[in-house]
């Protein structure tokens, strides 16, 4: 598939000379590049059965929210981050609440309905902090890609907690007295905050910025959504979009380009748990800190590289918390857990350099990885990363404690170094590898959702 404005989408310099500049962009597909790659995830199997009117009310709040999409892209994002024509959407969430099967759920939709048209307030918050959702549904100006757009965009969703993973969750967060012991031991100075709510769901309906590609696996609320320092906080993981992503792109680049001894297998059993222990590893990450950490030298310096070494700090600590203290508690292989870890630094970094900070930093975890030696970069055939799972974690934890010195530091010198040493900008070392992924198309995954119209256009 061909997109609006080819281009090198791992042209690190000139991508990073545009970043966050792309509000105009109409698009479906970011970061603009030659040809795409699109696998399909259909949602009508996933959707809930709610009655006659149920879906004609999904259908109307998604064209509700590509309208505003279209308006934002006209005349622009207004302040606070609220919707130019805030009622329309706010009305159509309102229908779908008296829809959903319990209270809690009813209600919370009433309430995001009431902070679409007026705004949040503590007291919307603190009572959404409190309800138990089964299904939740969400709209507003709500963050895409960083280097895509700094403000938000119009975007809504909806989904329905997974037991099943909720369940694993529940399990690991039981641990974190161990967690905090191996933080200790990879520095002293080491601690671990508090993890706001983390909710496994599985996705069924979403509608503009956040419909577009690439896909998003999680949003954290109501921080995403522009409410900064709020004490209410949530994570929400669609467990089936990242299954989706893994199939069809993490596990493909493996295949070709990773060779430790184990094979990523989404649909094998014993990945099952990985990937939402996965992200909740590196949602934990975030809170993983010194005592003296503070980002705002690195941010006045090189805000970029801060962003990058934050996502890098989750990703590292997250690993290293899934595969030294989850993995063994849960009777998960440490060698799947690497298998997981280093498919997904392919799939980030395939995204491109310089448009993702995550992807960004994926690539310098990478070429840390290839200039330590705990993987090597080889083949003649084409380049293949190739080592020893054991020796992976131990560039983990090596990697941990740089950045404990460097990044959780509290100064902006060392971190700088850090990502001057080992990020994009030195590209050497990875060379073989991002040259074999250029010659590959963008991957994406297209959400179908058909079935919202199958009793016609919604009444407006």
């Amino acid at each position: 598939m061909s997109a609006a404005s080819p281009a090198d989408r791992f042209d690190y310099e000139s991508n990073l000379d545009r970043a966050s500049t792309y509000r105009s962009h109409r698009s479906a597909f970011w970061p603009p590049a030659g040809t795409h790659q699109v696998s399909c995830l259909d949602f009508a199997g996933a959707t809930p059965d709610l009655g006659d009117g149920f879906l004609p009310a999904l259908a109307l709040l998604k064209d509700e929210i590509e309208a505003e999409w279209k308006r934002v892209k006209d005349v622009g994002v207004p302040a606070r981050r609220r919707f130019n024509a805030p009622k329309p959407v706010a009305d159509a969430m309102r229908a779908l609440a008296d829809h959903l099967p319990g209270e809690p759920d009813r209600r919370a939709l009433t309430l995001r309905a009431q902070a679409v048209q007026n705004g949040y307030d503590d007291d919307i918050l603190r009572e959404l902090a409190e309800l138990q959702e089964e299904f939740t549904v969400v709209a507003g100006q709500v963050s895409t890609w960083y280097g895509k757009e700094v403000k938000g965009l119009p975007t809504a969703f909806a989904c329905r907690t997974d037991e099943t993973l909720q369940a694993l969750v529940t399990q690991a967060l039981g641990a974190g007295d161990e967690v905090a012991a191996h933080l200790g031991r990879l520095h002293a100075d080491l601690r671990v905050g508090d993890l706001p709510a983390f909710g496994a769901a599985r996705l069924f309906f979403m509608a503009g910025e956040g419909n577009l590609h690439p896909k998003h696996i999680a949003y954290f609320l109501p921080e995403d959504e522009g409410v900064k320092y709020s004490p209410f906080k949530k994570t929400y993981y669609f467990g089936n979009t990242h299954r989706a992503v893994l199939e069809t792109a993490s596990a493909p680049l493996a295949a070709r380009f990773l060779d430790i001894g184990t094979v990523l297998d989404p649909g094998d059993p014993r990945f099952a748990a990985i990937p939402v222990l996965g992200v909740l590893g590196h949602e934990l990450g975030h809170f993983v800190h010194r005592p003296a950490t503070d980002f705002k030298e690195l941010n006045e310096a090189d805000r970029w590289a801060s962003v990058v070494l934050q996502e890098v700090a989750a990703d590292v600590f997250g690993a290293l918390i899934l595969a030294d203290v989850w993995a063994e508690r849960l009777g998960i292989a440490q060698a799947d857990v690497v298998a997981y870890y280093l498919a997904e630094c392919l799939r980030y970094t395939d995204r491109g350099l310089g448009h993702f900070p995550d992807s960004d930093g994926m690539f310098l975890q990478l070429s840390y990885f290839v200039q330590l030696g705990a993987l090597a970069l080889t083949g003649q055939d084409g380049p293949r990363l190739t080592g020893d799972p054991q020796v992976v974690l131990a560039g983990l934890r090596s990697l941990a404690r740089v950045l404990a010195d460097a990044l959780l530091g509290g100064r902006g010198a060392p971190a700088v170094a850090l990502h001057r040493a080992f990020g994009p900008a030195v590209a050497a070392p990875l060379r073989p590898l991002v040259d074999a992924l250029r010659r590959l198309p963008a991957k994406s995954v297209e959400y179908t959702q058909e079935h919202l119209y199958a009793a016609g256009r919604p009444a407006t």
